[in-house]
C-alpha cells in the first residue's frame, strides 16, 4: 500500500511562472501631493500674467483722453524730487490716463476754514473702455508736500469729495482730493500722487505743482 504524506497547502505550490504577485498601487498619496502642486502652479500663472500686463500710462495735455482732442505724451513726465523710475508724471491740469481710466487733476487750492488750511485738487475720472472700473476717493490718494513728506488725504470741509464706487464704460466720476495742511502751504513743489492699492502695479501716477 502506497504512503502518501500530508496534502500540502495551496498556497505552497510553485508559481509556474515564477512571478510574485502583483501589488495594488496606492493613487492617494500623488493625489495629495499632486493636486496643490496642480494649483500652486495656476495661481502663480495668474499671479505672472498679472504683473505682465500692466498697459502703459497715457499723458494728455488738454481734455480727457477718449474725447477726441489733446496731444498724447508717451514719455514718463516731468521730473519732481522724490521721483520713482516707474512714475507717470504730468503737471496739473492734465489727464493721465491707465487701465481705461483717465484720470484729470486740477492744480491744487488753498483751503481756509475754522479748522486750519487744507489743499484740495478736483478730481475728473472718466472711464474710457468697454467694462465697468472700479475707483477710491482716499487710500488711492496721497501729497508729497514742498519738503517731500507724504501724506494720506483726507476729509475736506466745503468739498465735494471723490468717494469710492464704479463707472460704467463711458461713465465719469467727480470730486475734490484734499489733504491736512493746518500749518499753511509754504512755497515749492507739491506733487498729487495716485496708486492703486488693489492692483498688482507699482506705478504711481502724479501731477506736479508749484505754489
Amino acid at each position: 500500500m502506497t504512503s502518501f504524506g500530508p496534502t500540502p497547502n495551496p498556497g505552497q505550490y510553485p508559481n509556474p511562472q515564477n512571478e510574485s504577485p502583483r501589488k495594488k498601487r496606492r493613487v492617494w498619496p500623488w493625489l495629495v501631493v499632486g493636486v496643490p502642486v496642480l494649483l500652486f502652479g495656476a495661481c502663480s500663472i495668474a499671479v505672472v500674467s498679472s504683473l505682465g500686463g500692466d498697459p502703459e500710462s497715457t499723458v494728455t495735455t488738454g481734455p480727457a483722453a477718449g474725447s477726441g482732442s489733446g496731444d498724447a505724451v508717451s514719455d514718463r513726465g516731468p521730473a519732481f524730487p522724490g521721483k520713482l523710475d516707474k512714475d507717470t508724471a504730468a503737471v496739473a491740469g492734465a489727464t493721465i490716463t491707465r487701465d481705461d481710466l483717465a484720470y484729470t487733476v486740477a492744480p491744487l487750492e488753498v483751503v481756509d476754514t475754522v479748522l486750519g488750511s487744507y489743499l484740495c485738487a478736483a478730481v475728473t475720472i472718466d472711464n474710457v473702455g468697454g467694462e465697468q472700473n472700479d475707483f477710491n476717493g482716499y487710500i488711492d490718494w496721497s501729497l508729497q508736500d514742498g519738503s517731500g513728506a507724504i501724506r494720506d488725504a483726507t476729509f475736506g470741509p466745503d468739498r465735494t469729495m471723490l468717494n469710492s464706487g464704479a463707472i460704467a464704460p463711458g461713465g465719469q466720476a467727480t470730486g475734490s482730493v484734499c489733504f491736512d495742511e493746518r500749518s499753511g502751504a509754504a512755497p515749492g513743489t507739491y506733487v498729487v500722487l495716485f496708486e492703486d492699492t488693489f492692483s498688482f502695479s507699482t506705478d504711481r501716477l502724479a501731477w506736479v505743482n508749484t505754489l
